[in-house]
């Protein structure tokens, strides 16, 4: 193995024009102070990989220090919106599955639970298990697991369960849900048979369609909810999210939930452009969260207040920097301000500042 060695700050600084990174904009002394007081070295250039090199792939090109400061804030602004709307997510994902047990007559809010852990294999037990005896000892978790322990509610559960297995319960439950209702259309549609009456019209037979139809949706947000989680957790432990911006994978695009894709053709997005950025894991991901904040959490007020922060982050974009030497950024920022424009329009809260919020 390569040791590289630990360089002082000044070294710092000859290493980066050794690569090729200018100080035009910022001065190498401001550059100095700024790697002391900031941030450091390994994480400001991990940006660079957004930048193509020169011919003999040593040196990066139009790349100034200031850049990777200016990419550096934005991430930093870009995580905490993640993180979020991550949570704004998963608090309603558990709302509309709270809603569709409650109006299930047959489910008591207990078997569904334990139903769910005896599906389990055995080393998914034994994961499962080890969370929760963890999550006994927290000061957050541990009233609700000892009262509770051996025979938990469906409401307690998901509050002492991490999001990774929230998301694999979720799962459970809309195949669970599905299942039931679609055994209940059955048993209309026979009934309907049995006494030569029209389906269409069969109140029981509309109501399971609908069921059936939001079943569906809950299944499909499951895939959204797998495509954001490994993003939140870059958020919470402060990774770098647009590092690397150029990787592209067809794997990553055929992860794609086809709603998502319809709907960023409806807003103007050509085909080529959408196979490009979701071709990208961390654009994908990111999308994929506005995405599935814009299909799961409900409330007005939240997203009154998210619409503000997502148009404020879009104005911080292209505040400091046009990009107008690297299309890779400027692209992927342009899409980003246009996906925030058409899913979270900000002419609504214009108008509901005016005349008084709604909520």
């Amino acid at each position: 193995m390569h040791y590289k060695p630990k360089l002082s700050y000044p070294d710092q600084i000859k290493h980066l024009k050794t690569k090729g990174v200018t100080f035009n904009e910022m001065t190498e002394s401001d550059a100095l102070h700024y790697l002391k007081h900031n941030s450091y070295l390994f994480k400001l250039s991990a940006y660079r990989k957004n930048y193509p090199k020169d011919i003999n792939n040593k040196r990066y090109l139009h790349l100034d220090f200031s850049t990777l400061v200016d990419l550096a804030v934005i991430d930093m602004y870009l995580r905490a919106l993640m993180l979020k709307m991550s949570l704004n997510i998963e608090h309603f994902a558990k709302v509309k599955l709270m809603e569709r047990i409650t109006a299930k007559d047959e489910e008591d809010g207990y078997s569904i639970v334990s139903d769910y852990l005896d599906s389990l294999s055995p080393s998914e037990r034994t994961f499962i298990d080890g969370e929760l005896a963890r999550n006994a000892k927290s000061p957050y978790c541990r009233q609700a697991y000892a009262k509770y322990k051996g025979a938990y509610p469906l409401w307690v559960f998901i509050e002492i369960i991490s999001f990774g297995s929230f998301i694999s319960f979720y799962k459970y439950c809309s195949d669970r849900l599905l299942n039931a209702d679609e055994d209940a259309y059955r048993q209309v549609k026979s009934e309907c048979r049995e006494r030569q009456s029209a389906i269409s019209q069969n109140a029981a037979a509309i109501r399971c369609r609908q069921l059936i139809k939001e079943d569906k949706i809950m299944r499909s947000n499951f895939y959204l909810l797998l495509s954001i989680k490994r993003l939140r957790n870059a958020a919470a432990h402060n990774n770098c999210i647009i590092s690397d911006l150029r990787d592209k994978a067809e794997d990553v695009y055929g992860r794609v939930d086809t709603r998502l894709v319809k709907q960023l053709g409806d807003i103007g997005l050509n085909e080529l452009t959408i196979v490009n950025k979701l071709s990208n894991e961390r654009i994908m991901e990111i999308i994929s969260c506005l995405y599935a904040h814009k299909q799961i959490v409900s409330s007005a007020g939240v997203n009154y207040h998210l619409s503000i922060e997502l148009h404020e982050f879009s104005s911080r974009l292209f505040r400091h920097h046009d990009y107008a030497e690297n299309n890779l950024i400027k692209s992927t920022f342009e899409a980003i301000i246009l996906i925030i424009d058409k899913w979270f329009p900000i002419m609504y809260y214009i108008y509901t500042r005016k005349n008084g919020s709604p909520f």
